[in-house]
């Protein structure tokens, strides 16, 4: 594996003090890296992500990214560190165009960093530069997707982590996700994402964590945990063949 970009180590977090819902997980991601978080419901993956992005309070373990701790800091604070995040449900604002949604999402930047970063959006998402004038509401789900991950791209992060990135999409608008996230990961941004499409998400990822009851249960190369059998029988809803 080549150098560590974060390196989250026994985590304990939830959303009230003293009844955390992770309890001592650790994860970590690699340049170029593509990780994958799966498990059953409940078992702590979105909680974990959360606290990740300094959403939730940790009540221990360490959290570094790029070699810089990041477990005390703020949302914003972790942003200008070089980490993006992009929440399952509320991910853009409906209200608002497409460019609108972008602009948001560079705030924090110069205007000629802001109008750099939206043309380099529109290169690598053309239907967001096909619509750039639409409200997001109009967009499918997919598409809303594409917008969702280009504004946390918009801050030009070298993680982007991502909660249920293809929950209530078609399979074609998954396989669209999917390939983005493959394609970013070759140009240098690394993803951490939580997937309940577990096997598809496995299948495009380097490594990856299998969590329950909020602690780590297996971890390895993605290709390895598609092939244990007791991920399979536990985990991805496939049973041994039996002669």
């Amino acid at each position: 594996m080549s150098e560590t970009l974060l390196a989250a180590e026994g985590v304990v977090a939830g959303y009230v003090r003293g009844l955390p819902i992770v309890h001592g997980a650790s994860v970590s991601v690699a340049r170029r890296e593509i990780v994958t978080v799966i498990g059953p419901n409940g078992a702590g993956k979105s909680t974990l992500l959360k606290a990740i992005a300094g959403l939730l309070h940790i009540e221990s373990g360490r959290i570094s990214l790029s070699g810089r701790e990041i477990g005390a800091l703020a949302p914003h604070q972790i942003v200008r560190a070089g980490a993006g995040y992009v929440p399952q449900t509320g991910n853009v604002f409906t209200t608002l165009s497409i460019q609108e949604n972008l602009k948001v999402g560079g705030h924090l930047l110069t205007a000629g960093d802001r109008s750099a970063r939206l043309e380099r959006a529109y290169i690598q998402f053309p239907v967001l530069a096909e619509k750039r004038r639409d409200r997001a509401r109009t967009l499918s789900g997919g598409q809303r997707q594409m917008l969702a991950i280009a504004r946390a791209l918009m801050t030009d992060p070298v993680l982007l982590m991502l909660d249920e990135p293809t929950a209530g999409l078609a399979p074609k608008a998954v396989d669209e996700v999917f390939r983005q996230l493959r394609t970013l990961a070759e140009g240098g941004v690394a993803v951490l994402m939580v997937e309940q499409n577990a096997a598809a998400a496995l299948r495009i990822s380097d490594r990856g964590y299998v969590l329950a009851e909020g602690r780590n249960r297996f971890e390895g190369r993605a290709d390895e945990l598609l092939g244990d059998p007791r991920v399979n029988e536990a985990f991805l809803g496939k049973t041994r063949k039996t002669a």
